[in-house]
């Protein structure tokens, strides 16, 4: 008779994944952007596991929003079924001026939660394959 994985492999496991994710999701963004850190830079990975299957990303410069690299993150995501990256848009001079807003980046969806009005002209048109609009059920 098999027994079913304890709370605590459980969260093992999708830690051991919530650590490979955060490599794999740094290894491109950094190709990119600069990682913040000390000083203010393009992008920020939340270090922190919390439960959920989940890794939190703030985004500092909009050329990170660009739909290739959104594309290669949905295929980093892509291998871990249930996982998600969320992305913030964090611009340093519009942290009170500019509502929340960002990206759900799962395996089989984007959900689009830009609003592409506060953006300059250049970043306005930025449209991803398959994305929806995110609903209150999101």
């Amino acid at each position: 008779m098999q027994t079913s994985e304890s709370g605590a492999q459980q969260y093992d496991k999708q830690l051991e994944i919530f650590e490979r994710l955060l490599v794999e999701i740094n290894a491109l963004l950094e190709q990119f952007g600069k990682r913040d850190s000390l000083e203010p830079g393009d992008y920020s990975i939340y270090q922190d596991y919390w439960g959920f299957p989940q890794v939190k990303v703030s985004i500092g410069n909009l050329k990170l929003l660009e739909p290739t690299i959104v594309d290669k993150l949905q295929h980093i995501v892509g291998a871990y079924q249930g996982w998600e990256i969320v992305v913030a848009v964090a611009l340093k001079n519009h942290y009170s001026d500019w509502p929340e807003m960002g990206l759900y980046i799962r395996p089989h969806e984007i959900i689009d939660g830009l609003q592409r009005q506060y953006f300059p002209k250049e970043f306005q048109s930025i449209a991803y394959k398959g994305a929806r609009v995110g609903t209150v059920y999101d």
